[in-house]
């Protein structure tokens, strides 16, 4: 469904199958589709696949306000306004890391989004986007699972090239819960066997910057 943005702003239509479900149900893209509609385009559904199409060729920017934060809705839009006409902002957008590295990458390519990583995003939608390079950021629910494998097995680890800045709120809870975790530089974390065993710690997920929904599997395990 992230590519239905990038599609309708580039070539004015796209088509895509609806997300299927998983273990903690399914996976509902109203708030995207509904920011398409005011960005101008036209949304069906058809034998189970997603159709939208911009009627004037471009979507038009305009203010987009998210009733909840949605990580892939804001890249999705963000994505889309970048090649619309006009401004568009974002209100109640997602601040994970990946959304200011999205940002990142379409800013070298030529767009101009400020904003990224907090809850209002502007984007000034720009005629054409090209080439660049870019280093997609270290993915942190992949350096918080093998943190808590260190802490299941009793083991030691280290993990390097992370960005533990990006773990704040996981760090916090693994070492509320015993594990002994040390930032040797800002990247990377050492995983040492508690010395008094693990304990009993509630913990409660929300949005970014707070416990990733993610890394509760780990967690519970």
């Amino acid at each position: 469904v992230l590519a239905l943005g990038p599609l309708l702003a580039r070539f004015g239509s796209a088509r895509v199958s609806l997300p299927g479900g998983c273990a903690i149900g399914t996976r509902p893209i109203d708030l995207h589709l509904r920011a398409f509609e005011k960005l101008g385009a036209v949304v069906d559904l058809e034998s189970g696949d997603v159709v939208a199409r911009a009627p004037k060729g471009r979507l038009v920017g305009a203010p987009i306000e998210f009733d909840k934060t949605t990580v892939t809705g804001t890249e999705n839009v963000m994505m889309a306004a970048a090649l619309a006409e006009g401004k568009t902002t974002i209100v109640n957008a997602a601040q994970e890391p990946e959304i200011e590295d999205l940002a990142e990458l379409l800013n070298r390519m030529g767009a101009r989004i400020k904003g990224a990583g907090t809850l209002q995003i502007e984007i000034d939608g720009v005629e054409g986007l090209g080439g660049a390079e870019h280093t997609i950021i270290p993915d942190r629910i992949e350096t918080g699972t093998f943190v808590v494998a260190a802490a299941i097995t009793g083991g030691e680890a280290e993990i390097r090239r992370c960005r533990p800045d990006d773990l704040r709120a996981v760090i916090e809870k693994l070492g509320e819960a015993g594990v002994e975790i040390e930032e040797l530089n800002q990247s990377t974390l050492s995983v040492r066997p508690s010395k008094q065993g693990l304990r009993a710690a509630n913990v409660r997920t929300e949005p970014h910057p707070l416990f990733p929904t993610d890394m509760q599997a780990q967690y519970m395990a």
